[in-house]
Protein backbone atom coordinates (compact mmCIF):
# COMPACT_ATOMS: atom_id res chain seq x y z
CA UNK A 1 0.00 0.00 0.00
CA UNK A 2 1.38 3.52 -0.86
CA UNK A 3 0.46 6.68 0.59
CA UNK A 4 -0.28 9.78 -0.78
CA UNK A 5 1.55 13.04 1.37
CA UNK A 6 -1.08 14.80 3.15
CA UNK A 7 -1.00 17.83 5.47
CA UNK A 8 0.52 18.38 8.65
CA UNK A 9 2.39 20.55 10.93
CA UNK A 10 6.23 20.47 11.01
CA UNK A 11 9.31 22.47 10.12
CA UNK A 12 11.35 21.68 7.11
CA UNK A 13 15.17 20.94 8.48
CA UNK A 14 17.49 22.89 5.96
CA UNK A 15 20.76 21.48 5.11
CA UNK A 16 24.03 22.89 6.92
CA UNK A 17 25.40 25.93 4.99
CA UNK A 18 28.47 27.54 4.20
CA UNK A 19 29.72 28.17 7.72
CA UNK A 20 29.13 25.02 8.69
CA UNK A 21 31.25 23.63 5.51
CA UNK A 22 34.10 26.01 6.69
CA UNK A 23 33.94 24.32 10.18
CA UNK A 24 34.21 21.06 8.74
CA UNK A 25 36.78 21.95 6.83
CA UNK A 26 38.46 23.15 9.52
CA UNK A 27 38.08 19.99 11.30
CA UNK A 28 39.66 17.92 9.11
CA UNK A 29 42.28 19.92 8.56
CA UNK A 30 43.15 19.65 12.36
CA UNK A 31 42.85 15.94 12.13
CA UNK A 32 44.82 15.82 8.54
CA UNK A 33 47.82 16.53 11.53
CA UNK A 34 47.66 13.87 13.66
CA UNK A 35 49.30 10.96 14.31
CA UNK A 36 47.45 8.64 15.73
CA UNK A 37 46.80 5.04 15.70
CA UNK A 38 44.56 4.57 18.15
CA UNK A 39 44.04 0.31 18.49
CA UNK A 40 44.14 -1.01 21.64
CA UNK A 41 43.18 2.45 24.06
CA UNK A 42 40.98 1.88 26.69
CA UNK A 43 36.99 1.89 26.52
CA UNK A 44 35.41 5.38 26.06
CA UNK A 45 34.13 7.88 28.16
CA UNK A 46 30.87 8.68 28.73
CA UNK A 47 29.29 5.84 29.34
CA UNK A 48 25.83 4.67 28.26
CA UNK A 49 23.63 7.68 26.46
CA UNK A 50 20.27 8.02 25.72
CA UNK A 51 19.56 7.59 21.69
CA UNK A 52 17.26 9.43 19.63
CA UNK A 53 13.65 9.08 20.17
CA UNK A 54 12.62 7.50 16.54
CA UNK A 55 9.22 5.55 17.26
CA UNK A 56 8.03 2.09 17.11
CA UNK A 57 10.69 -0.87 17.32
CA UNK A 58 11.23 -3.68 15.39
CA UNK A 59 10.29 -6.88 16.76
CA UNK A 60 10.32 -9.70 14.34
CA UNK A 61 12.12 -10.31 11.09
CA UNK A 62 9.84 -10.94 7.81
CA UNK A 63 10.36 -13.13 4.85
CA UNK A 64 7.93 -14.13 1.93
CA UNK A 65 5.95 -16.12 4.11
CA UNK A 66 4.96 -13.35 6.44
CA UNK A 67 6.27 -12.93 9.96
CA UNK A 68 8.44 -15.34 11.58
CA UNK A 69 10.32 -15.06 15.84
CA UNK A 70 13.22 -13.91 15.91
CA UNK A 71 16.13 -16.14 15.56
CA UNK A 72 18.34 -16.16 19.19
CA UNK A 73 22.02 -16.44 18.92
CA UNK A 74 23.19 -16.77 22.75
CA UNK A 75 26.85 -17.68 22.14
CA UNK A 76 28.25 -14.26 20.35
CA UNK A 77 28.87 -12.03 23.76
CA UNK A 78 30.55 -8.53 24.45
CA UNK A 79 29.93 -5.12 24.83
CA UNK A 80 29.95 -2.59 21.73
CA UNK A 81 29.87 1.24 21.93
CA UNK A 82 28.20 2.96 19.05
CA UNK A 83 29.06 6.37 17.89
CA UNK A 84 25.47 8.49 17.26
CA UNK A 85 25.64 11.74 15.96
CA UNK A 86 23.35 13.93 17.41
CA UNK A 87 22.76 16.16 14.40
CA UNK A 88 21.62 12.98 12.36
CA UNK A 89 18.44 11.66 12.94
CA UNK A 90 18.73 8.17 14.02
CA UNK A 91 17.09 5.21 14.08
CA UNK A 92 19.26 3.97 16.35
CA UNK A 93 16.52 3.00 19.17
CA UNK A 94 14.38 0.51 16.98
CA UNK A 95 17.43 -0.90 15.41
CA UNK A 96 18.89 -1.39 18.80
CA UNK A 97 15.71 -3.21 20.39
CA UNK A 98 15.67 -5.61 16.93
CA UNK A 99 19.55 -6.27 17.30
CA UNK A 100 19.02 -7.18 21.22
CA UNK A 101 16.29 -9.14 20.44
CA UNK A 102 18.43 -11.57 18.50
CA UNK A 103 21.38 -11.39 20.37
CA UNK A 104 20.78 -10.91 23.99
CA UNK A 105 24.40 -11.08 25.40
CA UNK A 106 25.54 -8.68 23.09
CA UNK A 107 25.77 -5.08 24.98
CA UNK A 108 25.09 -2.50 22.73
CA UNK A 109 25.70 1.33 25.07
CA UNK A 110 25.20 4.20 22.94
CA UNK A 111 27.38 6.89 22.53
CA UNK A 112 25.49 10.38 21.56
CA UNK A 113 27.53 13.27 21.05
CA UNK A 114 27.07 16.82 20.19
CA UNK A 115 27.86 18.02 16.76
CA UNK A 116 26.29 20.80 14.33
CA UNK A 117 26.93 18.59 10.95
CA UNK A 118 27.16 15.52 9.22
CA UNK A 119 30.47 15.04 10.19
CA UNK A 120 31.76 13.04 12.80
CA UNK A 121 35.45 14.35 12.60
CA UNK A 122 35.75 17.38 15.24
CA UNK A 123 34.28 14.75 17.33
CA UNK A 124 36.58 11.96 16.80
CA UNK A 125 39.53 14.41 16.76
CA UNK A 126 38.54 15.59 20.41
CA UNK A 127 38.61 12.43 21.75
CA UNK A 128 41.83 11.15 19.81
CA UNK A 129 43.64 14.50 21.34
CA UNK A 130 42.36 13.73 24.87
CA UNK A 131 43.52 10.13 24.64
CA UNK A 132 40.32 8.81 24.72
CA UNK A 133 38.96 5.83 22.96
CA UNK A 134 36.22 6.17 20.01
CA UNK A 135 33.10 4.01 20.20
CA UNK A 136 33.51 0.66 18.60
CA UNK A 137 31.20 1.39 16.03
CA UNK A 138 30.29 4.48 14.32
CA UNK A 139 26.53 4.55 13.30
CA UNK A 140 25.22 6.11 9.87
CA UNK A 141 28.28 8.41 9.37
CA UNK A 142 28.75 10.59 6.72
CA UNK A 143 31.96 12.44 7.37
CA UNK A 144 35.58 12.19 5.39
CA UNK A 145 36.71 8.74 5.05
CA UNK A 146 39.85 8.98 3.73
CA UNK A 147 40.61 11.79 6.72
CA UNK A 148 39.61 8.89 8.88
CA UNK A 149 41.69 6.22 7.68
CA UNK A 150 44.56 8.71 7.66
CA UNK A 151 44.33 8.99 11.04
CA UNK A 152 44.32 5.14 11.89
CA UNK A 153 40.41 4.95 13.05
CA UNK A 154 39.18 2.88 10.23
CA UNK A 155 39.74 -0.98 11.04
CA UNK A 156 39.10 -3.04 7.80
CA UNK A 157 36.75 -5.34 7.19
CA UNK A 158 37.61 -6.99 4.25
CA UNK A 159 38.22 -10.42 6.50
CA UNK A 160 34.58 -10.34 7.68
CA UNK A 161 32.59 -9.91 4.31
CA UNK A 162 35.11 -12.23 1.83
CA UNK A 163 33.38 -15.30 2.15
CA UNK A 164 29.66 -13.52 2.93
CA UNK A 165 26.62 -14.90 0.46
CA UNK A 166 24.72 -11.79 1.65
CA UNK A 167 27.57 -9.42 1.01
CA UNK A 168 27.72 -10.44 -2.90
CA UNK A 169 24.19 -8.93 -2.93
CA UNK A 170 25.11 -5.25 -1.91
CA UNK A 171 25.73 -3.28 -5.40
CA UNK A 172 29.02 -2.95 -6.55
CA UNK A 173 29.05 0.55 -6.79
CA UNK A 174 28.70 0.39 -3.41
CA UNK A 175 31.53 -1.54 -2.35
CA UNK A 176 33.75 -0.01 -4.73
CA UNK A 177 33.58 3.91 -3.19
CA UNK A 178 34.37 2.53 0.14
CA UNK A 179 37.04 0.15 -0.86
CA UNK A 180 41.00 1.77 -0.64
CA UNK A 181 43.91 -0.70 -1.21
CA UNK A 182 43.35 -3.78 -0.34
CA UNK A 183 40.66 -3.28 2.10
CA UNK A 184 37.25 -2.70 2.88
CA UNK A 185 36.74 0.14 5.51
CA UNK A 186 32.86 0.89 5.72
CA UNK A 187 29.76 -0.58 5.07
CA UNK A 188 26.40 1.49 3.24
CA UNK A 189 23.68 1.79 5.24
CA UNK A 190 21.26 3.99 3.88
CA UNK A 191 20.66 4.68 0.57
CA UNK A 192 20.00 8.50 -0.79
CA UNK A 193 19.40 10.82 -4.00
CA UNK A 194 18.50 14.27 -5.07
CA UNK A 195 15.03 14.23 -6.49
CA UNK A 196 12.80 16.60 -7.78
CA UNK A 197 9.64 17.27 -5.06
CA UNK A 198 6.48 18.18 -7.68
CA UNK A 199 3.70 19.78 -6.19
CA UNK A 200 0.76 17.37 -8.69
CA UNK A 201 -1.78 19.17 -7.50
CA UNK A 202 -0.56 22.29 -9.39
CA UNK A 203 0.47 20.10 -12.36
CA UNK A 204 -2.76 18.84 -12.22
CA UNK A 205 -4.81 21.99 -12.90
CA UNK A 206 -2.22 23.19 -15.11
CA UNK A 207 -3.44 20.26 -16.75
CA UNK A 208 0.51 19.48 -17.36
CA UNK A 209 1.25 15.58 -17.44
CA UNK A 210 3.46 14.15 -14.73
CA UNK A 211 7.16 13.34 -16.24
CA UNK A 212 8.38 9.57 -16.67
CA UNK A 213 10.68 8.17 -14.40
CA UNK A 214 13.86 8.31 -16.76
CA UNK A 215 12.77 11.44 -18.07
CA UNK A 216 15.51 13.27 -19.80
CA UNK A 217 16.70 17.50 -19.69
CA UNK A 218 14.76 18.30 -22.49
CA UNK A 219 11.88 17.06 -20.84
CA UNK A 220 12.57 19.00 -18.35
CA UNK A 221 12.86 21.99 -20.43
CA UNK A 222 9.46 21.45 -21.37
CA UNK A 223 7.80 20.72 -17.93
CA UNK A 224 8.77 23.91 -16.32
CA UNK A 225 7.62 25.70 -19.26
CA UNK A 226 4.77 24.19 -19.43
CA UNK A 227 4.13 24.86 -16.05
CA UNK A 228 4.92 28.39 -15.93
CA UNK A 229 2.19 31.35 -16.72
CA UNK A 230 1.42 34.39 -15.27
CA UNK A 231 0.61 33.20 -11.93
CA UNK A 232 3.00 30.29 -12.12
CA UNK A 233 6.52 28.75 -12.20
CA UNK A 234 7.97 26.05 -13.18
CA UNK A 235 10.78 25.55 -10.80
CA UNK A 236 12.07 27.17 -7.24
CA UNK A 237 15.73 27.20 -8.04
CA UNK A 238 18.24 26.20 -10.50
CA UNK A 239 21.39 27.88 -9.17
CA UNK A 240 22.04 25.95 -5.85
CA UNK A 241 22.29 22.66 -7.60
CA UNK A 242 25.55 23.64 -9.88
CA UNK A 243 27.44 21.13 -8.05
CA UNK A 244 25.55 17.57 -8.50
CA UNK A 245 23.72 18.59 -11.73
CA UNK A 246 26.51 17.95 -13.81
CA UNK A 247 26.90 14.34 -13.38
CA UNK A 248 23.16 14.02 -14.42
CA UNK A 249 24.04 15.80 -17.55
CA UNK A 250 27.33 14.14 -18.64
CA UNK A 251 27.57 10.57 -18.67
CA UNK A 252 31.20 9.55 -16.87
CA UNK A 253 31.15 12.35 -14.60
CA UNK A 254 30.13 13.26 -10.78
CA UNK A 255 29.88 16.09 -8.95
CA UNK A 256 31.37 19.57 -10.39
CA UNK A 257 33.15 17.77 -13.15
CA UNK A 258 35.05 14.88 -11.36
CA UNK A 259 35.92 11.86 -13.04
CA UNK A 260 36.02 9.00 -11.15
CA UNK A 261 37.71 6.99 -13.37
CA UNK A 262 40.82 9.06 -13.65
CA UNK A 263 40.29 10.67 -10.49
CA UNK A 264 40.42 13.96 -11.86
CA UNK A 265 38.34 17.33 -13.43
CA UNK A 266 36.72 17.74 -16.52
CA UNK A 267 35.04 21.36 -16.16
CA UNK A 268 33.40 20.79 -19.79
CA UNK A 269 30.33 18.90 -17.33
CA UNK A 270 30.16 22.26 -15.58
CA UNK A 271 30.05 24.48 -18.40
CA UNK A 272 27.17 22.45 -19.91
CA UNK A 273 25.06 23.43 -16.86
CA UNK A 274 26.10 27.34 -16.64
CA UNK A 275 24.99 27.23 -20.10
CA UNK A 276 21.82 25.61 -19.49
CA UNK A 277 21.13 27.56 -16.39
CA UNK A 278 21.49 30.94 -18.21
CA UNK A 279 18.78 29.40 -21.29
CA UNK A 280 16.42 28.71 -18.42
CA UNK A 281 16.91 31.89 -16.20
CA UNK A 282 16.03 33.32 -20.02
CA UNK A 283 13.19 31.78 -20.50
CA UNK A 284 11.17 34.51 -18.32
CA UNK A 285 10.46 33.18 -14.87
CA UNK A 286 10.37 29.51 -15.66
CA UNK A 287 12.89 29.54 -12.56
CA UNK A 288 11.52 31.53 -10.00
CA UNK A 289 14.76 32.28 -7.65
CA UNK A 290 15.94 34.47 -11.20
CA UNK A 291 13.03 36.34 -10.89
CA UNK A 292 14.59 37.98 -7.77
CA UNK A 293 17.26 39.55 -9.61
CA UNK A 294 15.19 42.09 -11.07
CA UNK A 295 13.17 44.69 -9.52
CA UNK A 296 10.57 47.52 -10.37
CA UNK A 297 10.35 50.46 -7.72
CA UNK A 298 12.46 48.52 -5.57
CA UNK A 299 10.22 45.44 -5.23
CA UNK A 300 12.11 42.36 -6.46
CA UNK A 301 9.62 40.62 -9.84
CA UNK A 302 9.59 37.30 -7.91
CA UNK A 303 7.46 39.28 -4.87
CA UNK A 304 5.44 41.09 -7.25
CA UNK A 305 4.35 37.18 -8.66
CA UNK A 306 4.11 35.54 -5.83
CA UNK A 307 3.79 37.75 -2.77
CA UNK A 308 5.45 38.82 -0.02
CA UNK A 309 6.96 34.91 0.40
CA UNK A 310 10.23 34.78 2.06
CA UNK A 311 12.78 31.98 2.54
CA UNK A 312 13.87 28.58 1.10
CA UNK A 313 11.83 27.29 -1.58
CA UNK A 314 9.02 29.75 -0.20
CA UNK A 315 7.12 30.54 -3.60
CA UNK A 316 6.85 26.29 -3.77
CA UNK A 317 6.17 26.16 -0.29
CA UNK A 318 3.02 28.47 -1.63
CA UNK A 319 1.54 26.53 -3.41
CA UNK A 320 2.52 29.07 -6.69
CA UNK A 321 5.73 26.91 -8.40
CA UNK A 322 5.41 23.26 -9.59
CA UNK A 323 8.29 21.64 -8.44
CA UNK A 324 11.41 22.56 -6.39
CA UNK A 325 14.94 19.89 -5.90
CA UNK A 326 15.79 18.53 -2.40
CA UNK A 327 16.84 15.19 -1.34
CA UNK A 328 15.23 12.02 -0.24
CA UNK A 329 17.00 12.70 3.07
CA UNK A 330 14.43 15.39 2.91
CA UNK A 331 11.49 12.88 2.90
CA UNK A 332 10.11 13.05 6.15
CA UNK A 333 10.63 16.93 6.86
CA UNK A 334 8.44 17.28 3.34
CA UNK A 335 5.90 15.80 5.20
CA UNK A 336 6.11 17.30 8.32
CA UNK A 337 5.09 20.99 6.08
CA UNK A 338 1.76 22.05 6.54
CA UNK A 339 1.56 22.43 2.70
CA UNK A 340 -1.79 22.71 1.04
CA UNK A 341 -1.61 20.59 -1.91
CA UNK A 342 0.07 16.98 -2.41
CA UNK A 343 3.79 16.24 -3.83
CA UNK A 344 5.94 13.57 -4.87
CA UNK A 345 9.65 12.68 -5.29
CA UNK A 346 10.22 12.36 -8.58
CA UNK A 347 14.08 11.19 -10.15
CA UNK A 348 15.75 13.43 -11.86
CA UNK A 349 16.12 14.09 -14.86
CA UNK A 350 18.49 12.00 -16.95
CA UNK A 351 21.33 11.73 -19.32
CA UNK A 352 21.28 8.10 -19.34
CA UNK A 353 18.01 6.23 -18.25
CA UNK A 354 18.90 5.42 -14.41
CA UNK A 355 22.09 7.71 -14.28
CA UNK A 356 20.49 9.23 -11.29
CA UNK A 357 22.41 11.07 -8.02
CA UNK A 358 23.51 8.68 -5.58
CA UNK A 359 24.60 9.22 -2.24
CA UNK A 360 26.04 6.46 0.54
CA UNK A 361 25.93 6.97 4.73
CA UNK A 362 27.55 4.44 5.83
CA UNK A 363 28.71 2.68 9.13
CA UNK A 364 32.18 1.48 10.20
CA UNK A 365 34.22 -0.28 13.21
CA UNK A 366 37.01 1.58 14.71
CA UNK A 367 40.77 0.52 15.99
CA UNK A 368 39.20 1.03 19.44
CA UNK A 369 37.50 -2.12 19.48
CA UNK A 370 39.14 -4.08 22.25
CA UNK A 371 39.99 -7.68 21.00
CA UNK A 372 37.60 -9.83 23.05
CA UNK A 373 34.52 -7.26 21.37
CA UNK A 374 35.23 -7.85 17.48
CA UNK A 375 33.07 -10.23 16.96
CA UNK A 376 30.39 -8.47 18.66
CA UNK A 377 31.51 -5.43 16.75
CA UNK A 378 31.05 -7.00 13.70
CA UNK A 379 27.89 -8.96 14.22
CA UNK A 380 26.06 -5.67 15.14
CA UNK A 381 27.92 -3.92 12.34
CA UNK A 382 27.00 -6.62 9.83
CA UNK A 383 23.26 -6.91 10.82
CA UNK A 384 22.66 -2.71 10.48
CA UNK A 385 24.45 -2.93 7.55
CA UNK A 386 23.49 -5.33 4.90
CA UNK A 387 22.21 -8.27 6.47
CA UNK A 388 18.84 -9.28 5.89
CA UNK A 389 17.40 -10.10 8.89
CA UNK A 390 18.77 -6.77 10.17
CA UNK A 391 17.21 -4.82 7.51
CA UNK A 392 13.75 -6.85 7.86
CA UNK A 393 13.67 -6.00 10.88
CA UNK A 394 14.51 -2.84 10.49
CA UNK A 395 11.98 -2.25 7.35
CA UNK A 396 9.69 -3.20 10.01
CA UNK A 397 9.59 -0.58 12.02
CA UNK A 398 8.49 1.74 9.18
CA UNK A 399 5.25 -0.84 8.02
CA UNK A 400 1.94 -0.29 8.30
CA UNK A 401 1.52 -1.81 11.56
CA UNK A 402 4.07 -0.07 13.37
CA UNK A 403 4.20 3.30 11.63
CA UNK A 404 3.09 6.27 13.46
CA UNK A 405 2.06 9.89 12.71
CA UNK A 406 4.53 11.18 15.06
CA UNK A 407 7.86 9.18 13.71
CA UNK A 408 10.44 11.43 12.27
CA UNK A 409 11.82 8.75 9.39
CA UNK A 410 9.19 6.96 7.35
CA UNK A 411 11.30 4.84 5.33
CA UNK A 412 15.11 4.10 4.80
CA UNK A 413 16.56 2.82 1.01
CA UNK A 414 18.58 -0.22 1.60
CA UNK A 415 22.14 -0.78 0.24
CA UNK A 416 21.26 -4.48 -0.68
CA UNK A 417 19.23 -6.49 -3.45
CA UNK A 418 18.39 -9.38 -1.28
CA UNK A 419 15.30 -10.10 -3.08
CA UNK A 420 13.12 -10.43 0.43
CA UNK A 421 14.53 -7.05 1.91
CA UNK A 422 13.45 -5.31 -1.39
CA UNK A 423 10.21 -6.78 -1.62
CA UNK A 424 9.68 -6.07 2.02
CA UNK A 425 11.08 -2.18 1.27
CA UNK A 426 8.90 -1.67 -1.93
CA UNK A 427 5.57 -2.82 0.37
CA UNK A 428 6.55 0.28 3.03
CA UNK A 429 3.45 3.01 3.35
CA UNK A 430 5.35 6.15 1.97
CA UNK A 431 7.51 3.68 -0.83
CA UNK A 432 6.23 5.14 -3.87
CA UNK A 433 6.71 3.74 -7.45
CA UNK A 434 9.54 7.11 -7.73
CA UNK A 435 11.27 6.02 -4.70
CA UNK A 436 11.32 1.86 -6.15
CA UNK A 437 12.90 3.58 -9.08
CA UNK A 438 15.72 5.13 -7.38
CA UNK A 439 16.10 1.81 -5.18
CA UNK A 440 16.42 0.18 -7.88
CA UNK A 441 19.27 2.38 -10.26
CA UNK A 442 21.39 2.92 -7.28
CA UNK A 443 24.03 0.69 -9.18
CA UNK A 444 23.31 2.58 -12.26
CA UNK A 445 23.85 5.93 -10.68
CA UNK A 446 26.71 8.29 -10.23
CA UNK A 447 28.25 9.06 -7.07
CA UNK A 448 27.07 12.69 -5.52
CA UNK A 449 29.05 12.83 -2.59
CA UNK A 450 32.49 12.33 -3.28
CA UNK A 451 33.63 14.45 -0.34
CA UNK A 452 32.79 11.48 1.62
CA UNK A 453 35.27 9.12 -0.20
CA UNK A 454 37.68 11.02 -2.40
CA UNK A 455 40.66 12.45 -0.47
CA UNK A 456 40.33 16.52 -0.50
CA UNK A 457 37.56 16.66 -2.50
CA UNK A 458 36.03 18.54 -0.27
CA UNK A 459 38.41 21.90 -0.22
CA UNK A 460 38.77 21.37 -4.08
CA UNK A 461 34.97 21.67 -5.01
CA UNK A 462 34.80 24.34 -2.37
CA UNK A 463 37.45 26.69 -2.36
CA UNK A 464 38.98 26.14 -6.54
CA UNK A 465 35.83 25.46 -8.65
CA UNK A 466 32.29 25.94 -6.41
CA UNK A 467 32.83 29.66 -6.31
CA UNK A 468 33.82 30.19 -9.55
CA UNK A 469 30.63 28.24 -10.93
CA UNK A 470 28.31 29.62 -8.63
CA UNK A 471 29.34 33.05 -9.53
CA UNK A 472 29.45 32.96 -13.77
CA UNK A 473 25.61 31.75 -12.78
CA UNK A 474 25.04 34.61 -11.07
CA UNK A 475 26.60 36.68 -14.14
CA UNK A 476 29.56 37.70 -12.30
CA UNK A 477 32.30 36.09 -14.59
CA UNK A 478 31.96 34.01 -18.29
CA UNK A 479 33.04 30.36 -16.66
CA UNK A 480 34.21 29.63 -20.39
CA UNK A 481 37.36 32.48 -19.29
CA UNK A 482 38.17 30.35 -15.90
CA UNK A 483 37.64 27.13 -16.71
CA UNK A 484 40.85 26.09 -17.99
CA UNK A 485 42.43 28.01 -15.03
CA UNK A 486 40.54 26.18 -12.65
CA UNK A 487 40.38 22.74 -14.10
CA UNK A 488 44.14 22.51 -13.55
CA UNK A 489 44.25 24.28 -10.76
CA UNK A 490 41.98 21.70 -9.61
CA UNK A 491 43.80 18.79 -10.48
CA UNK A 492 46.94 19.50 -9.56
CA UNK A 493 45.35 19.88 -6.02
CA UNK A 494 43.52 16.41 -6.18
CA UNK A 495 46.37 14.72 -7.35
CA UNK A 496 48.50 15.96 -4.78
CA UNK A 497 45.97 15.30 -1.96
CA UNK A 498 45.80 11.83 -3.47
CA UNK A 499 49.61 10.71 -3.11
CA UNK A 500 49.20 12.06 0.23
CA UNK A 501 46.35 9.84 1.14
CA UNK A 502 47.81 6.86 -0.86
CA UNK A 503 51.17 7.02 1.15
CA UNK A 504 49.41 7.23 4.69
CA UNK A 505 46.85 4.15 3.38
CA UNK A 506 49.75 2.31 2.39
CA UNK A 507 51.69 3.10 6.04
CA UNK A 508 48.31 2.04 8.03
CA UNK A 509 47.37 -0.74 6.23
CA UNK A 510 50.91 -2.49 6.81
CA UNK A 511 50.86 -1.28 10.38
CA UNK A 512 47.53 -2.63 10.94
CA UNK A 513 48.45 -6.23 9.30
CA UNK A 514 51.79 -6.50 11.33
CA UNK A 515 49.73 -5.83 14.49
CA UNK A 516 46.67 -8.00 13.81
Amino acid sequence: MNLKHEKSGGCLTAAAGKEGKMKRLAAILMALVMAAALAGCSGPDGGQTQAPETGAAGGTGETEAGTQEAEVNTEITGTVTVGINSYRNSDFEAVCAAFNERYPNITIEPILFESDSDDATEYLTSQAMAGKALPDIMYDDAGPIPTYIQNGWMYPLTEFVQDDEEFALVPQSVVDRFTYGDNIYALGQTMRSNVLLINTDLVEELNVDLPELDWNWDDFTQFIQACTNSSYSGVEDLSEQYNWIPGAMTEGRSVIGYDPETGTFDLESVQKFVNYYQEISRLGGVEATSLKQNSQSGESDYVRKFGDVSGRDAAFIAGKVASTFTGTWLYASWMQQDLDFNWEMYPVPQCVPGRIPVHIDYCWMTTSVAEENVEAAWTFLRFVTYSKEGNLARLTTYDEDHITADMYNTYYIPCTYDEDVAEKFKSLPYVTEEIIYIYDNQENGYMADPEKTVPGFETVEYQTIGKIAYESISGMYDFTSYMADAEQKANQEIVEYQQLFDEALAKFEQEFAASH
